[in-house]
């Protein structure tokens, strides 16, 4: 099938995945710690379980959005490159917003952190609506700017934002449990709204796996390709870390913590989605920079 092929170079290195990973990551951190602002005593209450984490999960937030521009920066090449998309701003350009949400991200993270100083509680809840609608932007973008690339056909696909968004809640429930894990703040309260979240995210990041599995086996010649070049190259990742690691074995865990629940082993969980979520972004964006078909 291949006699013709041409495989491309990845320009986009590690760089950019693991600015993916935290940003998103810092993204569902922000939401955990607003959480109890905004939601108050919706669903039973059951947000101010996170009343404890809002505090260092800001500064957990700011600290990853910190790492993250940097990296961002470094993946341009020349650090001016990074005004570009705010100076030529184009109202069709995911990075154009996404260079523009960032910063207002990070405005909205000190500025909640500054209300929560200084005491004034009236202060959380629209800064906190408006850091969870710039949240949602952070790994909405990303994944948007691979689905406008219309000549790869493995990221031209409208489930890329959504899977980006849910890959951010693994990995933004992996942090926090394991704060408060380690800060002996799990309790029963943390445990039942944050197994809620990473359940359902688990379970959409299985369903569009799968999906993703069944493009790829039966899509064009060009999926195909990828195909082949996962199963080549990129097993391990894709199939050992991201499926059975990052997904089934977590399942099973959320399953048995669902009727005995166990913080550590709810955080071991979360953990292992997180890795998964890492890889499944890892091989999504660079396979689909290495296949290309020439006839």
């Amino acid at each position: 099938m291949f006699e013709y092929s041409e495989f491309n170079i990845a320009p986009w290195g590690w760089e950019i995945t693991v600015y993916f990973f935290l940003i998103g990551t810092a993204a569902m951190t922000f939401v955990y710690a607003a959480a109890p602002a905004v939601f108050g005593n919706v669903f039973g209450g059951v947000a101010r379980s996170m009343e404890p984490f809002q505090k260092i999960g800001m500064l957990a937030a700011l600290v990853l959005l910190m790492i993250s521009g940097p990296l961002l920066i470094i993946d341009l090449g020349v650090p001016e490159r990074f005004l570009y998309p705010i100076l030529y701003f184009h109202w069709t350009s995911p990075l154009s917003w996404g260079a523009l949400f960032l910063p207002l991200f990070g405005l909205c993270i000190v500025g909640f952190l500054a209300a929560l100083w200084t005491n004034r509680p009236g202060l959380l809840k629209p800064i906190g609506i408006l850091g969870m609608l710039l949240s949602l932007s952070m790994p909405l973008y990303t994944g948007l700017d691979l689905m406008v690339h219309q000549t790869r056909e493995l990221w031209n696909n409208p489930t890329i934002p959504v899977l980006f968004v849910i890959l951010s809640v693994n990995s933004g429930t992996a942090l926090v449990s394991l704060v408060q894990l380690v800060r002996g703040q799990f309790d029963a309260r943390t445990h039942e709204f944050l197994h809620w979240f990473l359940f359902v995210a688990l379970g959409t990041t299985l369903a569009l796996f799968l999906g993703e599995l069944v493009t790829l086996m039966y899509g064009s010649e060009e999926l195909q390709q990828a195909w082949t070049i996962i199963n080549s190259q990129f097993a391990v990742q894709f199939w050992l870390l991201t499926f059975l690691l990052g997904i089934l074995l977590p399942m099973l865990l959320m399953i048995l913590t669902h009727f005995r629940p166990n913080p550590v082993l709810f955080t071991l969980a979360a953990v292992l989605a997180a890795v998964g979520a890492y890889f499944f972004r890892t091989v999504l964006i660079v396979v689909g920079q290495l296949t290309q078909i020439y006839f």
